[in-house]
């Protein structure tokens, strides 16, 4: 299929992953479609070659109309809620949207005949594994409401694969941050690690370290940070994928990492150099399920997707939030 040809529906393209892939997608030559309900989402992000639809993926009648008249090859699907603290107080609220939602979407999709999706998975699929590096064998296992949503909809995925014949591929994100030319992270509230560290250097304002008594180098945890670049490039390759002629039907699932640790306190050090500034740290007890250690292995990826990170050196994520 000719990529010229193709149409592709961005759920959740007026968020911050949604958007850096949407620019990744008109860049490659994809016709893009965004929906977006803007609860979480800014509509100038979306580029001005994307058709924009307001709307939520969870009617599915509306959702058939939408596949139909556009024409569409391929679903990317970004749309979720996904602040974990959130996702445990209100449990209800993320089954519904992330789960319930996403299934009708889903049946939208196969009546329609649009058999090719990507999902924005995560990383907290697997909770607090106690392996150095983690690959896609390791057991899923998640440790907060957030991540079983991501769970249930792979699994759902797994099964319509094998039912239906359909072609998808979930990408589970690790720790996504930094910031394009024309996408920021823009969190209410952030709950991102680096950009709260800038604030922190920024304001003066304490930051808080759970734990430095963890088993690695220097006590503090370790954590994989992938650009939101690297991310919306590797959503491009597993569209990309699923289009060309000859790939198989089924459900992959792939870890998009950099594939590298960085300890909290090693974050704080690149932060206190590219600003110049002090981080006031205050040490706290260990919060329970966090684990001392989650680093992608991204032999998968590379593989299936012929992807690598090319922006997650973690000094240039920070450059690219300061700049």
């Amino acid at each position: 299929m000719s990529e010229r040809e193709t149409s592709v529906l961005l759920t959740g393209g007026a968020g911050y992953v949604g958007a850096a892939t949407a620019d990744a997608l008109l860049a490659e030559g994809h016709r893009v479609v965004i929906l977006d309900d803007l609860s979480s989402g800014h509509t100038d992000t979306i580029p001005n070659e994307a058709s924009f639809k307001t709307g939520s993926y969870g009617e599915t009648d509306k959702m058939e109309e939408l596949l139909r008249d556009a024409r569409i090859d391929v679903i990317v699907h970004c749309g979720a809620k996904s602040i974990v603290a959130e996702s445990d107080e209100h449990p209800d609220r993320y089954f519904a949207n992330n789960v319930q939602a996403s299934l009708n979407l889903l049946n939208a999709a196969c009546n329609i005949g649009v058999k090719r999706m990507v999902f924005s998975s995560s990383a907290a699929v697997y909770g607090a594994p106690t392996s150095s590096t983690i690959n896609e064998a390791t057991a899923l296992a998640p440790v907060n409401t957030y991540g079983a949503t991501k769970v249930a909809f792979e699994l759902a995925l797994r099964s319509f694969a094998d039912a239906y014949e359909m072609q998808s591929i979930s990408l589970r994100y690790f720790n996504v941050a930094g910031s394009t030319e024309r996408v920021r992270e823009r969190h209410d509230p952030e709950t991102h690690l680096l950009p709260r560290l800038i604030h922190a250097a920024e304001s003066g304002e304490p930051f808080f370290i759970y734990g430095n008594d963890y088993a690695t180098p220097d006590g503090s945890a370790l954590r994989d940070y992938v650009h939101v670049a690297d991310v919306a490039a590797a959503n491009l390759a597993a569209v990309n994928y699923l289009l060309r002629d000859g790939a198989p039907t089924g459900h992959n699932a792939v870890n998009i990492g950099s594939g590298v640790g960085t300890s909290v306190k090693q974050a704080i050090s690149a932060v206190e150099r590219a600003t110049k500034r002090t981080v006031n740290v205050q040490v706290q007890p260990r919060r329970a399920g966090d684990p001392p250690r989650l680093i992608a292995d991204i032999t998968r990826a590379v593989a299936l997707l012929n992807w690598r990170p090319r922006q997650s050196e973690t000094t240039r994520i920070i450059r690219s939030l300061i700049g």
